[in-house]
């Protein structure tokens, strides 16, 4: 089953979106249905604007971090028109292994290089992290600090895990433990070495912003393109939520990003998302309705453009790498 889904992306795009859209009928029948109904009465269309709009702008944001990323390890600049195409396929809602499994496809025929595409692949989704985990973390504080009617419980999490864990990721992630690890034998130092690698990445980019800028700002501008693509679909629907209460809603939802996550998200980010707007205070019915139009924007209209890249890439993530692992 799982190698014909593979081979089937169109089949496979309409089964995540099967999926999402049990989630969402399931979610509306405990809602009620008059309740999602009156939520869709308030629609707000000038909104629409922000919504699209900004959801495009989420792709060239992207591109940018992509390439960078690309590039590390001595790897020359990928051309923009291969990124552009793996950035909108890898968004797609057809990978059973999300859209780094795309990459790590890519990345390996291109460079033939197994060991360098696996660590750049996790830098990547590092990176995702290194920039929207600490402004989360801030912004629970303040909330907290402010007293605001939000879930305690939803906060603290990103107070205590956030510097918590990236502080054990520099530190495990160092040059010399990496060796360490690497000087192990058989499949241990393969599961420990290029995970820790991949967030070691973070070491470069830190210690060289300057050389790696794109990465930061791609990275950047994607996050706060796509919350405010987020934004626009709460506009839609009469939410009127401040920033913090965006931000925190928002990377709750996404407790894994829609690129590392199986059929882009499908189900799991629909039921987070709501019920995380629920958690800060926002009225059920109408969050759910929002969160229905954004996924509309970035989970069902670019499957069609994401199946377009994907068949472009075919004879590329068909190839056979020529070299094998390196030690």
């Amino acid at each position: 089953m799982r190698r014909w889904l593979n081979e089937h992306p169109l089949a496979t795009s309409a089964v995540a979106v099967g999926i999402a859209g049990v989630v969402v009928l399931v979610i509306a029948r405990a809602t009620g249905a008059d309740a999602v109904g009156h939520a869709f009465e308030g629609f707000d269309a000038p909104w629409v604007a922000l919504l699209a709009g900004a959801s495009l702008l989420t792709y060239p944001a992207y591109m940018l971090a992509y390439r960078s990323i690309a590039g590390i390890h001595g790897h020359g600049p990928m051309a923009l028109p291969l990124v552009a195409r793996l950035v909108v396929a890898g968004f797609g809602p057809f990978s059973l292994c999300g859209g780094f499994g795309i990459d790590q496809q890519a990345l390996r025929a291109v460079d033939q290089d197994e060991r360098s595409t696996r660590v750049r692949v996790i830098a990547l989704g590092v990176l995702e992290w290194a920039v929207l985990a600490p402004l989360t973390c801030v912004v629970a504080i303040v909330l907290l600090i402010q007293g605001e009617n939000v879930m305690r419980s939803l906060l603290w999490p990103w107070v205590i895990a956030v510097p918590l864990g990236f502080a054990f990721g520099l530190w495990a992630s160092s040059s010399g433990r990496i060796e360490r690890i690497s000087n192990l034998g058989g499949k241990r130092r393969e599961w420990l070495a290029q995970p820790l690698e991949g967030v070691g990445v973070l070491h470069q980019l830190i210690r060289e912003p300057g050389q790696h800028i794109m990465a930061w700002l791609g990275t950047m501008l994607y996050w706060v393109a796509d919350i405010a693509s987020f934004y626009g679909a709460l506009r839609l629907f009469g939410l009127q939520p401040d920033v913090g209460r965006v931000i925190i809603a928002y990377a709750t939802g996404y407790a894994a990003t829609r690129r590392s996550l199986p059929l882009g998200g499908a189900g799991i980010t629909e039921f987070l998302m709501t019920y995380a707007l629920y958690w800060v205070r926002l009225p059920l019915a109408p969050s759910l309705a929002a969160v229905l139009a954004y996924r509309v924007f970035n989970l069902v209209i670019v499957a069609a453009p994401a199946l377009i890249a994907h068949q472009q890439l075919r004879p590329l993530l068909n190839r056979r790498p020529q070299t094998s692992d390196q030690p």
